[in-house]
């Protein structure tokens, strides 16, 4: 493994944050209605100083595409981070929130929302937002703790745990969804297909900081999850409470999940593909893979949604798909390598 030195992790992280800004800028170009690089600076330079810009610019700036590029760009940060802590703690390049069913729980949560009395949102939240997270949260918790054998939590056990409890989800969303007032079906359908909105901004800095907030776990733990993936015995012998920083991480990684899935439904493949392309070009010191995830992630999630609203524009397909018809394939790769890393 090359050594990570402080050089190193600035520039690649330097990186990774210009390709990000460029594609913030790029993706605010393509939409139902076009915008030219000079308009957009423009708007810009007119918000900072003050000045007027055009209502029909403003509001398809402001409000309607930049919400939805910064919320593609945290969803899929965090969906790519949770995806590289879940593949180094359990040791699979094939584990992501979809394995450990956080986000089927997301989505039970959302369609037991139609049945339940709930206030109209708080935050910025919907009423759907908020049973999503809890879903999530609840769903990750029940996983964890049937996992448990002898006060210890082995990878293979949450796998299949995670296994069983998804298919559990599944046919418990397949039964509420048969019940459902046909008004509410077609919503729940397209928000299980995965799809980005434009939020207001209250809702996107909650979103943001649930994210802060558990790459900041996930990053202080860094150096573990380091140690963790040469096995639980090692890391015992070096020193390493390996089931308390299991249960922190996995803490942080419900809260990115969460935090996605709640506003944007559950986007697949991303958690997957992400952190092992990163893993390919910068090595698996998890001190640097974590961050550049994030913002690969968020690169990628932002590249595939402005695909999704400008190639059959102005219908606009799930995002949910465009990743899944990209991960797809990346998954059947995975499985016939003969190394998997």
């Amino acid at each position: 493994m090359q050594t990570l030195t402080l050089r190193r992790w600035l520039s690649s992280v330097s990186l990774l944050m210009v390709l990000s800004l460029i594609t913030v800028f790029l993706s605010m170009l393509f939409g139902s209605d076009a915008l030219r690089p000079r308009e957009i600076i423009s708007a810009f330079l007119a918000r900072v100083t003050g000045n007027d810009v055009s209502e029909v610019t403003r509001t398809i700036l402001f409000q309607i595409r930049l919400p939805r590029i910064l919320l593609a760009a945290i969803a899929g940060g965090s969906l790519a981070a949770a995806g590289g802590m879940f593949q180094a703690i359990l040791k699979n390049p094939l584990a992501d929130a979809y394995i450990l069913g956080i986000s089927s729980g997301a989505a039970l949560g959302v369609v037991v929302s139609l049945f339940v009395p709930v206030n109209p949102g708080i935050y910025g939240f919907t009423p759907a937002s908020i049973m999503a997270f809890a879903g999530a949260l609840v769903t990750l918790y029940i996983v964890y703790r049937i996992s448990i054998v002898g006060g210890k939590v082995p990878p293979h056990t949450i796998l299949l745990s995670g296994v069983m409890i998804n298919a559990i989800i599944f046919a418990l969303i397949l039964f509420l969804t048969s019940v459902v007032d046909s008004s509410h079906l077609y919503r729940v359908f397209f928000w299980l297909l995965g799809y980005l909105s434009s939020p207001n901004y209250t809702a996107l800095t909650m979103v943001a900081l649930f994210s802060f907030i558990g790459m900041a776990i996930l990053l202080m733990h860094s150096r573990s999850l380091n140690i963790l993936t040469m096995g639980d015995e090692e890391a015992e012998t070096l020193g390493i409470d390996v089931e308390s920083v299991k249960r922190r991480v996995f803490i942080a990684g419900a809260l990115l999940v969460a935090s996605a899935v709640a506003i944007c439904g559950p986007i697949g493949f991303v958690g997957i593909m992400v952190p092992h392309a990163v893993r390919l070009l910068v090595g698996y010191d998890y001190r640097l893979v974590l961050p550049v995830s994030f913002m690969g992630g968020g690169i990628f999630l932002m590249l595939a949604d402005t695909f999704a609203r400008t190639a059959a524009s102005p219908v606009e397909i799930p995002v949910g798909i465009i990743t899944s018809l990209a991960g797809g394939p990346f998954f059947l790769y995975l499985l016939r390598k003969k190394r998997i890393v």
